[in-house]
């Protein structure tokens, strides 16, 4: 999965801008991009590998672990950091969508 930029991000800094850095999650997997500071549009372009479960095979409680969650935070320098924007992705849709182009 590549997290390319975020955009139409809420405003938590002081400064009118925010120090934003992505979670992304499949499972109990998780990888965190580096923060980009001070932006109202970051870009990242950084790369992670997640081990995909077996979609087809799902059974009860499958649907979190065919699922990409992707959140946006601002990094607080005091308190918790703040959540920006959050994505839900079905990867199990997304797979079987013949109009996107991907790799594996």
């Amino acid at each position: 999965v590549t997290v390319l930029q975020a955009r139409g991000l809420r405003i938590k800094g002081k400064s009118g801008t925010n120090d934003a850095y992505a979670v992304m999650q499949v499972g109990k997997e998780k990888y965190q991009t580096s923060v980009v500071e001070k932006s109202v549009a970051p870009v990242w372009k950084e790369e992670a590998s997640f081990d995909l479960p077996p979609l087809l095979l799902q059974g009860g409680g499958g649907k979190e672990r065919g699922s990409l969650h992707v959140q946006v935070l601002h990094r607080a320098l005091v308190g918790p950091d703040k959540l920006l924007g959050q994505a839900v992705i079905n990867l199990l849709q997304l797979s079987e969508d013949k109009t996107r182009n991907k790799t594996e």
